[in-house]
């Protein structure tokens, strides 16, 4: 699976610094041979990384059934995102169960995030001995911006040899912002993800990589509908304090 994805990534670059781009017929296909050969290659594998594999199309393609998901336009960018994904899955020099488990705790961080009252914040997330996730103590901080904008939770774990410090915006819908560019539109309120966050394309098999691309989305970027179509926790905002739609990322 790593060396399928590593060639992959590897010969997605290469045609795209050749400018080599497909058609949309040959994009399909390709996409389609990806996730069969990922299919393949996790058959009988944990349930977690079965999970975290299928995450890395989430917004791109209906990993689960191997179809596009209705109401996108693939392009070359949607592939190299989800490739960029798995490359953050797979191919980080950390273990991949290593990686899986701190994506794990991460996301049930923000489940815990995402369903507790505002009111009960101090009292249930931010306890001086950390809260415990999947057997590991977790130390949650919560903070208002400088500009009142917005509030950040963040949190930290030791996980193995790795120390692990990620965050997350928040706002409350009830919470006096002033000045902020929150405007209330009937939804609850919650948390948003700060960065969050992902050929001949015809014919690929587990031997072949992909054969041709476009632009490389920077690191973290993600295509438009993927991120529209992306899911996370419900009463989630983006950056712009815009609220969306149930939108969530695993976490790096």
């Amino acid at each position: 699976l790593q060396a399928y994805t590593k060639q992959a990534v590897t010969q997605v670059r290469g045609q795209l610094q050749r400018n080599d781009l497909p058609t949309a017929v040959q994009l399909h296909r390709y996409i389609h041979e990806v996730v069969r050969v990922i299919h393949k290659l996790s058959a009988g594998a944990p349930e977690p990384l079965c999970r975290e594999l299928a995450r890395c199309f989430d917004g791109v393609w209906d990993c689960v059934a191997n179809a596009p998901l209705k109401g996108t336009t693939l392009s070359v960018a949607h592939l190299l995102f989800a490739l960029q994904r798995l490359e953050a899955l797979l191919l980080t020099g950390h273990s991949v169960s290593g990686v899986v488990a701190v994506r794990e705790i991460s996301s049930g961080i923000r489940q815990l995030i995402a369903r507790t009252p505002f009111a009960r914040i101090q009292q249930d997330l931010l306890r001086p001995g950390g809260v415990l996730v999947r057997g590991v103590q977790v130390n949650v901080a919560f903070s208002l911006a400088a500009d009142s904008s917005h509030h950040t939770f963040s949190w930290s774990f030791r996980h193995g040899d790795r120390e692990v410090e990620e965050s997350v915006l928040y706002w409350d819908e009830h919470f006096d912002y002033g000045g902020s560019s929150c405007s209330d539109d009937g939804e609850g309120g919650g948390s948003g993800l700060e960065n969050e966050s992902d050929q001949e394309m015809a014919g690929a098999s587990e031997g072949e990589g992909p054969a041709s691309t476009a632009r490389l989305p920077t690191e973290g970027e993600a295509p438009a509908s993927a991120a529209r179509n992306a899911d996370s926790a419900p009463g989630t905002k983006d950056r712009g304090g815009r609220r969306s739609r149930a939108r969530q990322r695993a976490a790096r």
